[in-house]
């Protein structure tokens, strides 16, 4: 596997779990909670972000394109894309900060949850300077942790019963893996494309969206195996994976609080250096002053879902049809070219 397919894979592979990812909400919310046919859905989630964004990164590869802005400007035409790209900008930056919030109040539901949102905010700030590289090896290290995190609640779990394809017998399980689908398409295009744009080859690209694809779909249906396995245990727990994990670790439940702050700390910075880079190039302004006021929109968004936690429900549903939009919207294009 050459450098460039890998960066391009644990790119995608973040971008596609989200930073918060090991508080394990997501996976029961969105796939656990439908057995057996939440599996079908991981695989289903796994090839449609595989396949579009091999067909949009390739495509943006070719015409070279650099920015989510490039892209929009492409599809939409210059006189709608720069109010989407800001839009879909604030979105984004506002879903990083609220997801920050919520996931501090689940790990310390008192007066210092704030304290635990600043803790990735502070990571972010540290990385940012640093470019691509340490971010690479960063994002590459959580990876490993949360697989091994993962793979460990294993150890006391020796047998899986996954319901039959009876249980929950509706299409609720395909309306919530295309929420997700779109939820986290667009993260994927900020944050793979602009390394996807300076790749020396095409096929770099197609190697390392397969491999995170099939990063993506190992460690969700790692994560799937789990939440059936302790399902008496964690189906109605906001973090259900600390839940197993403070159960077979000593001192399981700081040991994970640890690692989803680290975790959420560097995909924060990674977002925010995506977002920030090409409107620096393009508007020629300090990249500097660009992270400053990105991180102070994060840092307020964060304290609003402390405070709020209802607000962070509104921002990701935004997001989410804005995706979903997005979405229909190029496959439509696409289909017609």
């Amino acid at each position: 596997m050459d450098r460039g397919s890998w960066r391009i894979a644990v790119l995608f592979a973040a971008a596609a779990l989200g930073g918060t990812y090991l508080g394990g909400a997501d996976g029961l919310r969105f796939f656990a909670y439908f057995g057996s046919w939440g599996i079908l859905g991981i695989l289903l989630v796994s090839g449609g972000l595989g396949w579009l964004s091999y067909r949009i990164l390739t495509l943006s590869h070719h015409l070279g394109f650099r920015s989510l802005h490039d892209l929009l400007c492409y599809w939409f035409g210059e006189k709608a894309a720069p109010g989407l790209s800001v839009l879909l900008h604030l979105l984004l930056l506002a879903w990083a900060g609220t997801s920050l919030g919520e996931m501090a109040l689940l790990l310390n539901n008192g007066n210092t949850a704030w304290a635990f949102a600043l803790v990735p905010v502070l990571v972010a700030v540290f990385l940012l300077g640093k470019g691509w590289p340490v971010f690479i090896r960063g994002v590459t290290i959580f990876l490993g942790i949360g697989l091994l995190m993962i793979a460990s609640a294993y150890i006391e779990q020796r047998h899986i019963d996954v319901p039959s394809l009876g249980y929950q017998l509706n299409l609720q399980w395909l309306v919530h893996s295309l929420y997700y689908f779109s939820l986290h398409f667009i993260s994927i295009l900020v944050i793979c494309l602009p390394l996807a744009s300076r790749a020396s080859r095409a096929h770099f690209i197609s190697h390392g969206v397969v491999l995170g694809s099939l990063l993506f779909f190992f460690t969700t249906l790692l994560m799937q195996g789990i939440l059936l396995g302790y399902w008496h245990d964690i189906h109605s727990s906001s973090l259900p994976l600390q839940t197993v994990l403070a159960s077979i670790w000593p001192g399981g439940q700081w040991i994970h609080a640890l690692a989803v702050l680290g975790c959420s700390g560097i995909v924060l910075a990674i977002t925010v250096y995506a977002l920030a880079s090409p409107v620096s190039l393009r508007y020629d302004i300090s990249l500097t002053a660009l992270f400053v006021v990105m991180m102070i929109a994060v840092s307020i968004f964060a304290f609003l879902g402390v405070a709020w936690p209802s607000v962070g429900y509104v921002i990701a549903s935004a997001l989410t049809y804005s995706g979903l939009f997005l979405v229909v919207w190029l496959c439509w294009k696409m289909s017609k070219t």
